[in-house]
C-alpha cells in the first residue's frame, strides 16, 4: 500500500480516499470473502451499523457529561472535552471502516445486481428473441 496521501481541498474527497485505503488495509490484514448477494451485503452493513451506533452512544454520553458540567463553575471541562474528542475520533474510525465495507459490497455486487434500466433493456432484448423474422417472398 502506498503511504503517500495527497490532501485535497474537498473534505469529502479526502474521506473517500481514506475509505479506499481502509479497504486496502482490510484486504492486507485478512482474507475477505466475496459478497455473494444483497442479503449478505445487508448483514455486513447491519453489523457495522451496530458498531457505529455504539460509537455514537459514547459521543452522546460524553456530550451529556459536558452538559452536566456547564452549571458548575469550579469544574474543569478539559477531561470531558478530551473524552469527547477521543470518542469523536473513534466514531470517525468506525465510520471509515463502515464506508470501506460498503465500498467492498458495491464492488462485489456491481456485476450481480442490475439497475431498472438494465433490467428493461434485458426484457426488450429477450422479447426480440421471442419473435421470428418474417421473410419476404
Amino acid at each position: 500500500m502506498d503511504n503517500y496521501f495527497e490532501w485535497k481541498e474537498n473534505l469529502k474527497e479526502n474521506m473517500q480516499e481514506v475509505a479506499d485505503r481502509t479497504l486496502e488495509q482490510m484486504h492486507e490484514d485478512a482474507i475477505l470473502s466475496e459478497v455473494k448477494n444483497r442479503h449478505e451485503g445487508y448483514g455486513i452493513s447491519a453489523e457495522h451499523y451496530i458498531i457505529m451506533q455504539k460509537a455514537f452512544k459514547s459521543v452522546k454520553t460524553d456530550m451529556d457529561d459536558f452538559l452536566k458540567l456547564l452549571p458548575v463553575e469550579d469544574k474543569n471541562a478539559l477531561n470531558t472535552v478530551s473524552s469527547l474528542y477521543n470518542s469523536a475520533i473513534d466514531m470517525g474510525v468506525v465510520a471509515m471502516e463502515f464506508a470501506a465495507q460498503c465500498k467492498r459490497i458495491l464492488a462485489d455486487l456491481y456485476d450481480k445486481e442490475k439497475s431498472p434500466l438494465e433490467q428493461y433493456i434485458d426484457e426488450i432484448e429477450s422479447d426480440k428473441e421471442d419473435f421470428e423474422d418474417v421473410e419476404e417472398k
